[in-house]
């Protein structure tokens, strides 16, 4: 099983169309379409991130269900607001160290973490330590410019997104980590 960690997006185009919310097109942001590759490449993934406690974020959730991808571990935020595709949102849900922390504890095996967006310091060890407790393969991605720590560097794969990662980067990166699932070096 994969674990991706990060924050799902809604597409914008969703919250126009009512019955594309439940369709993954619905899905956006580099978490959610690295686990709707990972998935579509035959793997089991389980999403853990957070949401608002929106309509959105039920959009999300929904949609997430629908191409087969776990996501018992999202947490909902009721101070926070499911972020959008290209929309500026104010309070995007947190993902901190306790999240992360609880998220992780519904999941007691898999094989590979993703970890699709950077994260504060003391949320990476806390994915880090839960990764090598499983003996999980680590697979990251940091901002364009933005190195990754040496425990990241050292845990696993760490992928620079660039500036126009999309779908292309996101389906590398899903299928990498489910071959790694596979059991492929």
């Amino acid at each position: 099983m994969i674990v991706v960690l990060g924050r799902p997006r809604l597409r914008a185009h969703a919250r126009r169309e009512p019955s594309a919310s439940v369709r993954p097109p619905a899905l956006s942001g580099l978490a959610a379409q690295i686990a709707l590759s990972a998935a579509t490449a035959g793997s089991t993934v389980e999403l853990v991130g957070s949401i608002g406690d929106d309509g959105d974020g039920d959009a999300v959730a929904v949609a997430l269900g629908h191409a087969g991808i776990g996501h018992a571990a999202l947490l909902r935020d009721p101070a926070s607001i499911t972020p959008v595709e290209r929309g500026e949102r104010e309070r995007p849900p947190r993902l901190d160290a306790r999240d992360i922390e609880l998220g992780l504890r519904y999941l007691v095996d898999y094989r590979v973490l993703v970890i699709a967006e950077q994260l504060p310091p003391e949320a990476e060890v806390v994915a880090l330590d839960a990764a090598a407790y499983h003996e999980a393969a680590v697979v990251a991605v940091v901002p364009p410019g933005a190195p990754p720590g040496a425990a990241l560097a050292a845990a696993g794969t760490v992928f620079e997104a660039s500036p126009e990662a999309g779908a292309p980067f996101a389906e590398l990166v899903g299928r990498y980590a489910a071959a790694l699932d596979a059991g492929t070096d």
